[in-house]
């Protein structure tokens, strides 16, 4: 009768469970909310770029098989292992409005300088090869640093996954084998600048975003 009307049974019949139920529990949840936010911001760079390339009828700047490649170090492999990692954060209601003040403002930076970037790069008379390769650049650092700011406070371990996660963006555009199967065009050091600049700038406005939600958000 116990059983069918109780929320929780300690089978054990131990208190000193408990302890580990609450730090699964919080696992669980605070991995979720941190793990979605990468999904969220990119579903709003992505409908921020469709709205306005499609809009105006201007060739999309990315290759579909250049987004997958990224994903693969800034949303796949990472989702995946900060999943697994200990968070002995406390729930807090309000995960939408926390995650929203994170992903809306996040997500417009990154595709607004992805659409000034195109701007910039045509004016400078770049291939499409190379604009897709400098969008995929800039794409890139932003979607990294998004990493990096939602894997803190860094441990061991979440600080291995970004920096893994950097070297894998670096073999990724520096291998020649890689690039040709994925599209992406070599680029003298000059024409790096635009993409590496603006990612730049993306990353501080991500950063000051990061800063603003993280004085709302709780912490143990």
């Amino acid at each position: 009768a116990t059983k069918a009307v109780a929320n929780l049974v300690l089978l054990d019949s131990k208190f000193s469970s408990l302890p580990g139920v609450v730090d699964e529990g919080r696992r669980v949840i605070a991995n979720i909310e941190r793990v979605s936010r990468l999904f969220l911001t990119k579903v709003v760079w992505a409908m921020t770029l469709t709205l306005v390339f499609g809009g105006f009828m201007w060739a999309y700047p990315i290759l579909p098989r250049q987004i997958s490649a990224m994903d693969v170090f800034t949303i796949g492999l990472p989702s995946f292992a900060l999943a697994l990692l200990p968070n002995p954060r406390r729930y807090v209601r309000g995960f939408l409005k926390r995650a929203l003040f994170f992903c809306l403002p996040g997500g417009l930076i990154i595709g607004g300088a992805v659409i000034a970037l195109d701007v910039w790069l045509r004016g400078l008379g770049y291939t499409a090869e190379q604009e897709r390769t400098c969008t995929a650049i800039l794409m890139s650092l932003a979607g990294l640093w998004v990493l990096a700011a939602l894997a803190r406070p860094f441990t061991r371990a979440s600080l291995a996954i970004v920096v893994a996660m950097y070297a894998l963006m670096i073999g990724t555009f520096a291998t020649p084998a890689i690039g040709q199967f994925f599209g992406f065009a070599e680029l003298s050091f000059n024409q790096w600048m635009p993409p590496v600049a603006l990612g730049i700038l993306v990353c501080a406005g991500l950063e000051t975003v990061n800063r603003v939600v993280a004085t709302k958000a709780p912490t143990r």
